[in-house]
């Protein structure tokens, strides 16, 4: 070693000073790179290596980061995807002006949104930056705008000999119409008037000042409203339909469907709202004031709380016993039995939830108090008989409460999916979903009782530990919507069977019979719904129109 790295002599005799550094540099990486190659496999050994964690908090971090970089690439993707089909409005008014701007100064104008406005591909509009006076109207014409839903054509169903569903036809696109979403954006002094059809019903408001939303006209179907960080906001539903619409169409004329449901007779027609100041919702019946309310964050007790600020406190308005009425909103973890992965709750709701719980509890333990039967040695029940008899056995049912409530739970899930495909015109997959939550509640203690109930075998009133009579309701609905009247006459009438006060199931079965043509049924129905709840003015206009439907035949019969 000592020959081979002793420095060479360079010119007349002199050392190399410079190839002896160079080679010493060499040595010196040469042996810091295989120190470093040891320590990292010593640390991987060790597991030290941060591919595996030292401690289970270090093993939680690890986790989070790595659900948190998930998140970023999924939100990453959703944002490229949704900057594809967003169509951006500005300026339609001119640019924001923060100073105030008279009538006098500038003239009123009209800017008509229409389907020349927007690029091919893009359903989703964003009206943003502008300030007015003036109005911006999103006309009717936006309605024909069609949107596909690509069918599942790999999945091409399996053929029987002579079988009679062989020459059902594959599936076909489902075509949509209307925009997807509506966002209106810091707009200042205007007015905005949506008169099209909003496919998911959904419009986002934020940091917006002194404007008015009004929603007019049959098409115009705007169920939910989100509006955040705004003032003087005032926001008009105009014989607007309601999210749960099932259109009635007059038979015998050229007139269009007649909206049945207008907005804020169904609990899910809301407005959503936080650090809203000033906020003033309407809703309007042939030109005149039907319902009105106002709120305001502060004056409706926004409080920060923790790391959350007023303004982030959301409140919710709807319409409650026919009156508009404004609530602060629990999320998962604000209360303690809004549970993660809950819709959002009020108060309200979250009492007359733990009113419901109690009644299925109380139906589950009368139904496990039947659960022991007591048989001798034939196998023959014995009641009223001493346990401790010989020949006595003992057999104890396999449901149990925990049964009960997973089987419960799974139906409310399959609910749950059932609403957001009607929500989202997937009619015909609401379908599906519901039948599998009347499915799943077979399986539920209460079946043969129900069943009786529905056969006619039995006529007393029952507690059902799942409620099938909403389901039922709800497919009814479904089945009007895709013209299926027949079906939605038989969920409607099994629903009244279940629970003879359940208006909504008495209604659309009336609906279903005054699309059959069968007016005298139809009457009936909505008699009797209109008695259960005399205040509701969709049922008293449905029962109208079948009273002139069926002054129509009667006519018709005597003239012939």
């Amino acid at each position: 070693m000592a020959a081979t790295n002793a420095p060479q002599k360079g010119v007349a005799g002199r050392i190399d000073y410079d190839s002896w550094e160079k080679r010493t540099s060499d040595l010196t990486k040469q042996l810091e790179d295989e120190e470093e190659a040891e320590r990292k496999e010593s640390a991987s050994v060790l597991g030290l290596d941060g591919r595996h964690a030292r401690s289970k908090a270090e093993a939680e971090e690890q986790a989070k980061a790595k659900e948190a970089e998930e998140m970023k690439k999924m939100l990453d993707s959703y944002q490229k995807r949704e900057v594809a089909v967003i169509a951006q409005l500005e300026s339609l008014l001119g640019p924001v002006n923060h100073e105030a701007v008279t009538k006098e100064e500038k003239d009123q104008e009209t800017k008509y949104v229409t389907r020349d406005m927007l690029d091919a591909g893009k359903r989703v509009v964003s009206i943003s930056n502008s300030s007015g006076p003036g109005k911006i109207v999103l006309t009717q014409d936006l309605s024909n705008l069609a949107s596909f839903t690509p069918a599942n054509t790999s999945l091409e169903p399996k053929t029987y000999r002579d079988d009679a569903e062989n020459e059902l036809p594959m599936p076909q696109d489902t075509t949509h119409r209307g925009i997807i979403k509506l966002i209106l954006q810091n707009l200042h002094n205007c007015t905005v008037v949506i008169k099209c059809k909003v496919i998911t019903g959904t419009v986002e408001i934020s940091h917006c000042k002194d404007i008015t939303v009004m929603i007019s006209g049959d098409d115009a179907t705007v169920p939910t409203i989100q509006s955040d960080l705004c003032t003087n906001l005032d926001i008009q539903f105009h014989d607007a339909p309601s999210g749960k619409n099932v259109p009635l169409r007059v038979r015998d004329t050229n007139s269009g469907p007649t909206t049945t449901l207008f907005w804020g007779q169904d609990k899910d027609d809301r407005i959503y709202h936080a650090g809203v100041s000033r906020l003033h919702v309407s809703t309007y019946r042939d030109g005149f004031v039907d319902l009105e309310t106002r709120a305001d964050y502060k004056e409706n007790g926004a409080q920060s709380i923790g790391n959350s600020t007023a303004e982030e406190i959301q409140f919710i308005t709807s319409v409650v016993e026919n009156e508009l009425v404004t609530e602060r909103i629990y999320r998962p973890g604000e209360a303690a039995n809004v549970k993660k992965g809950m819709m959002p709750l009020t108060e309200r709701e979250l009492k007359n939830m733990q009113e419901q719980k109690k009644k299925i509890d109380d139906a589950v333990d009368k139904h496990l108090n039947n659960t022991i039967k007591i048989t001798n040695s034939d196998g023959a029940e014995v009641k009223h008989a001493n346990v401790q008899e010989d020949g006595i056995i003992e057999e104890v049912y396999t449901t149990t409460r925990e049964d009960i409530a997973t089987i419960v739970a799974s139906c409310e899930n399959e609910k749950a999916k059932g609403n957001e495909a009607f929500t989202a015109g997937e009619y015909a997959q609401a379908v599906l979903f519901y039948t599998m939550a009347l499915d799943r509640a077979a399986e539920l203690p209460d079946a043969t009782t129900v069943e009786e109930r529905l056969s006619g075998k039995s006529t007393i009133p029952i507690t059902q530990l799942f409620p099938r009579h909403i389901i039922l309701s709800n497919r009814s609905a479904c089945f009007l919507k895709l013209g299926h009247h027949e079906k939605a006459l038989k969920d409607g009438t099994e629903s009244e069977l279940l629970d003879p006060t359940y208006v909504k199931g008495i209604f659309r079965k009336g609906l279903a019979s005054h699309a059959m043509g069968r007016y005298r049924e139809a009457i009936d129905s909505l008699a009797t719904a209109h008695k259960l709840e005399p205040k509701n003015k969709q049922i008293k206009q449905a029962l109208q129109f079948a009273e002139v439907r069926m002054h129509q035949e009667t006519q018709k019969r005597m003239e012939s």
